[in-house]
């Protein structure tokens, strides 16, 4: 290939296996997200990731959802962090030095992204995410994220918000099918958006797009498909400059609907930069031939 790959992946076990190696000494995948059972031991991790690194032809992102609470990757240690609201409440300092401790771990990690923070609000209605959430409160939850974001991108390592265009009245995980949110154009703007403007003048180098349909701008698709909520509502009205991932393109809500040649195509046409693939071989392996098919037909040019 020409270019270096949007696809981002995922591996079982220690240490990557020939399969994705393979994969990315070709340009054929320019990232992997790490899960725990990747991180078990911090020295073959770190071995893991030179390797991944040494094998690439061009840039490569290493990604974690290191969020703190009950989303953690890595071993305790002096990255570790616990539940959000926690932080929240103790104060801006206490929560600027627990960012600061995750940030430079990743860093002596070789891990350049986390994908991290979680700037949905919080809401009873959403209570698969709430506890991942660090308030129910939009203006708390916009302080906590310029927060985040400024304490690990001085370090060196990236930021992720998530999961936009924000999950406060979404009933339904996403990882078990499709997913609606009902919110109307108006609250949208005065509610879900806040924390997001909030990371994109904190100067957030990504943003993640979920996979609900927001039903009063896009009634049709998924938010990880939809030019609308991704170059009208992301990129225009927010003014978003920085490089927007999908969520997992796995996940229930797009699997039971999109075969993964249709989701990776229509993310990336869409305006998403990078395709999350994770913890399936066979959807990777056929994302593979569909990103070829769709850079050769496009000739994009590299944005890792």
């Amino acid at each position: 290939m020409s270019i270096q790959s949007r696809l981002v992946f995922s591996y079982a076990g220690l240490t990557p296996d020939d399969e994705l190696l393979s994969w990315v000494s070709a340009g054929s995948v320019g990232g992997v997200v790490l899960f725990k059972d990747n991180a078990a031991d911090v020295s073959r991790l770190r071995g893991a990731i030179a390797t991944l690194r040494q094998q690439a032809p061009g840039p490569f992102r290493v990604m974690i959802d290191e969020e703190g609470g009950r989303v953690r990757r890595l071993p305790d240690g002096p990255g570790s962090m616990r539940d959000l609201r926690a932080y929240r409440d103790e104060g801006p300092e206490a929560a600027a030095l627990a960012y600061t401790a995750v940030a430079d771990h990743l860093h002596s990690l070789g891990i350049d992204t986390l994908l991290a923070p979680v700037v949905d609000i919080g809401h009873p209605q959403s209570e698969w995410l709430r506890p991942r959430t660090f308030s129910d409160n939009a203006d708390e939850v916009a302080a906590m994220a310029r927060l985040a974001i400024s304490a690990v991108q001085r370090r060196g390592v990236s930021c992720c918000a998530k999961h936009f265009p924000g999950t406060r009245t979404v009933t339904i995980d996403p990882h078990g099918g499709p997913a609606d949110d009902p919110t109307p154009p108006s609250t949208w703007d005065a509610t879900n958006a806040v924390p997001f403007r909030a990371a994109i003048v904190a100067g957030v180098d990504l943003v993640m797009v979920g996979h609900q349909r927001l039903l009063g701008f896009d009634a049709t698709r998924p938010a990880c498909l939809s030019p609308v909520v991704i170059s009208v509502l992301l990129r225009q009205r927010l003014g978003f400059i920085g490089l927007v991932v999908t969520d997992d393109l796995a996940m229930g809500a797009i699997a039971r609907q999109y075969p993964i040649e249709v989701a990776v195509a229509g993310a990336l046409d869409a305006g998403c930069n990078l395709a999350l693939v994770c913890n399936d071989r066979v959807r990777q392996r056929r994302a593979v031939s569909a990103y070829h098919e769709w850079a050769a037909s496009r000739a994009q040019p590299s944005v890792l």
